[in-house]
């Protein structure tokens, strides 16, 4: 899609890098995201919302994920984005953040590009399934403790966090948190922007900040 004056002013860093330039931001423009999480990854999900928006990804779909027995939640919100600029929920926070891009409550698989999920369950095997029976591709992201990464398939994302417990205590979960988000959101922007044709079932990134290794 072409780009309007106040777009190419507001993405002029992005246009200058030659893995996006103005015909991939455009793609992005036209592309859509669907975020898929449970309660205890919302942290994660509401940093991977926040790079989607500020690289321009046109449409969001919040998808909150029940756990196994529990009525399946309808609203599509992220609670760690709620006050992120005047107190009002995350749709306010996106459009905040970037006129470009609308956040809404998760629809159905086939009206996005690509599912980012975070959580495992009967409901999120069914979005899988969604997403695979229209050749829709899914980055999974997990974490454990300090360590976690981001892979296309769910037997890949076994992690074994060796943290001192103490270290845990003081600082316990938003450091990795926001690693984990911002490497699905880098994931889902390569992917969007084709620079790889399949996500697979590759592990595609793992840190541990225990011992500051990155892979």
């Amino acid at each position: 899609m072409p780009l309007t004056e106040a777009q190419i002013e507001r993405y002029s860093r992005h246009i200058l890098l030659p893995q996006v330039g103005g015909k991939g931001q455009g793609r992005l423009l036209a592309s859509s995201v669907a975020v898929a999480f449970g309660v205890e990854s919302e942290g994660a999900a509401s940093v991977a919302a926040v790079y989607l928006t500020a690289a321009g990804v046109g449409r969001i779909g919040g998808c909150p994920l029940s756990k196994r027995g529990e009525e399946v939640s309808t609203e599509g919100s992220l609670e760690g984005l709620t006050g992120l600029y005047d107190g009002t929920g995350a749709e306010a926070s996106i459009g905040a953040l970037n006129p470009d891009v609308l956040f809404e409550s998760f629809d159905m698989p086939k009206k996005y590009d690509l599912l980012i999920l975070l959580g495992s369950s009967s409901e999120a095997d069914k979005l899988v399934a969604g997403f695979e029976s229209h050749a829709k591709p899914v980055i999974r992201g997990a974490r454990n403790g300090w360590a976690g990464g981001v892979a296309g398939h769910e037997d890949d994302l076994i992690f074994d966090s060796s943290s001192p417990e103490a270290v845990e205590e003081l600082l316990p979960a938003a450091p990795s948190e926001g690693v984990l988000g911002s490497m699905l959101a880098f994931e889902a922007l390569r992917t969007l922007l084709e620079e790889v044709q399949s996500v697979g079932s590759t592990t595609l990134a793992r840190f541990d900040l225990s011992h500051g290794n990155f892979a």
